[in-house]
């Protein structure tokens, strides 16, 4: 009877053992889950900062592009009208110099013909447009 004792004792003892085992398992396991639940929560948190700061970067240079753009068609639309004020002050002196040498004298009359007054009319409009463009230029500038 003794022996069977002992043998009962020892599987207390293994049994106590595993019991210990699987106890300490399942304590390991939940701190493995609390931590990789703390850095679930890091990375999420670190993605959605990533994400935000990706975003305004995206949408500060998409606007700093837009700026560019407009800038250089801005400034395209400056030459093509810096250009044309050259033309029609060419045409002004030459209409203003062949009635010159004609008639000796420049009359109001001649100021007011029509070819006279389509180039005066066009050179204000474009010079009034040249100072809006200059202004939108400047403005680009400042927000660059």
């Amino acid at each position: 009877m003794a022996a069977k004792k002992e043998i009962k004792k020892e599987k207390g003892f293994f049994q106590k053992l595993f019991e210990n085992v699987t106890e300490n398992v399942k304590e390991g396991a939940s701190l493995v889950g609390e931590k990789v639940g703390e850095v679930g929560e890091i990375v999420a948190e670190s993605s959605a900062k990533a994400y935000v700061a990706g975003s305004e970067l995206v949408a500060e240079t998409s606007d700093k592009i837009h700026d560019y753009t407009e800038k250089q068609t801005l400034q395209k639309e400056e030459n093509k009208l810096k250009e044309r004020i050259s033309e029609l002050k060419f045409e002004f002196g030459q209409l203003t110099l062949a009635h010159y040498l004609k008639n000796d004298s420049l009359h109001k009359a001649f100021l007011t013909t029509k070819p006279v007054e389509n180039i005066v009319n066009e050179y204000k409009k474009n010079e009034k447009r040249l100072k809006a463009i200059s202004k939108a230029i400047k403005k680009l500038e400042k927000n660059a």
